[in-house]
C-alpha cells in the first residue's frame, strides 16, 4: 500500500475540484452511522467508517458511490490486524497518510492520537455495521451491486441547502 493511498488522494483531488477522498466519505459515513448508531461515540464511528472507505477507495481506485460495501467492511483490519509479514503501518506515517480537509482533526483524534487497541475496536465496529448494511442492501436490491451508491440516497435540506445521506 505504501504510497497508494497518497497517490489516490492526489488523483482524486485533481478529478474532484480539489476535494480529498476522506472529505467526500464523511457524509456517506455519517449516513451509515446514523442508520446503525448505538450508544457511544457517534463521531468516532463516522470517522472509522470514513477511514475504511478512504482506504478501500485507494485500493480499488473508485469513487464513494461505486465503492463496494464488502470492500470497505474489512479494510481497517487489513491495516491494523495481526501480520505475519512484519509491523503494520502507523496512522499518520508515510505508509498511512493523514487525510486533509475539514475532518482531518477528527481523524487525528480517532486514529493518530489513540493506540492500536482502540483502532482495532473501531475496526470491529465498522465490520459489524457494514456487514449489517451489506445484508440490508442485498436484501433490498438483490439485482444491484452492493455499493454505497446503491445503499444510500443523497438528500438536500430545502432550508439550509446542506446534503445528507439516508438509506435508499
Amino acid at each position: 500500500m505504501n504510497s497508494q493511498v497518497r497517490k489516490h488522494a492526489e488523483r482524486y483531488a485533481t478529478a474532484h475540484e480539489g476535494r480529498h477522498p476522506y472529505t467526500d466519505c464523511w457524509p456517506t459515513a455519517a449516513g451509515v452511522a446514523a442508520w446503525a448508531y448505538e450508544e457511544g461515540n457517534a463521531e468516532q464511528l463516522v470517522a472509522a467508517i470514513a477511514e475504511a472507505m478512504r482506504l478501500a477507495m485507494a485500493r480499488d481506485s473508485v469513487t464513494v458511490a461505486r465503492l463496494d460495501i464488502d470492500s470497505a467492511r474489512d479494510e481497517l483490519w487489513y491495516w491494523v490486524g495481526d501480520s505475519p509479514h512484519g509491523p503494520r503501518p502507523v496512522p499518520g506515517s508515510e505508509q498511512w497518510p493523514t487525510p486533509t480537509g475539514p475532518h482531518a482533526a477528527s481523524w487525528q483524534r480517532h486514529f493518530a492520537d489513540v493506540g492500536i487497541g482502540e483502532i482495532r475496536h473501531m475496526a470491529q465496529q465498522v465490520e459489524d455495521v457494514l456487514t449489517a448494511l451489506l445484508h440490508h442492501t442485498t436484501e433490498r436490491f438483490p439485482h444491484a451491486p452492493a455499493t454505497f451508491g446503491t445503499a444510500l440516497k443523497e438528500y438536500e435540506n430545502p432550508i439550509t441547502g446542506s446534503t445528507f445521506f439516508c438509506l435508499a
